[in-house]
């Protein structure tokens, strides 16, 4: 969006496509990703060893936080209506691709340690 703003002619149309298909793309995938994730909770409620269901609770949750974190910052830089507050866009921007990166090997070598 931020070169299409930069063009001298009429660029709603533009807009209103790349609107449509960054709402379609992303809370689409947001949905199968929420489906997914129910699933993996229905599973790990049959767990029978409570320290088992806890590891493994602890585990997902981090993960669903990135997950949350990654698609927020994503809805809201690419599914929001023209004109908005560039500075905020940037900081979400740097929040989707430095601190959500960054925080996947706290997880995977913090919350998976050995036995």
């Amino acid at each position: 969006m931020a070169l299409v703003k930069l063009s001298c002619a009429d660029m709603s149309f533009v807009e209103l496509v790349s609107f449509m298909a960054s709402s379609a793309i992303l809370l689409g995938s947001l949905i199968l990703m929420v489906v997914s994730y129910t699933y993996i909770v229905a599973t790990i409620l049959r767990i029978t060893s409570p320290r088992g269901r806890n590891q493994a609770f602890s585990t997902c949750s981090f993960h669903f936080i990135i997950i949350t974190l990654g698609y927020s910052s994503c809805i809201f830089m690419y599914v929001q209506p023209p004109g908005s507050d560039a500075l905020l866009n940037n900081l979400v921007a740097l929040l989707n691709t430095v601190v959500t990166p960054l925080s996947n090997p706290f997880i995977f070598s913090l919350r998976n340690s050995l036995p």
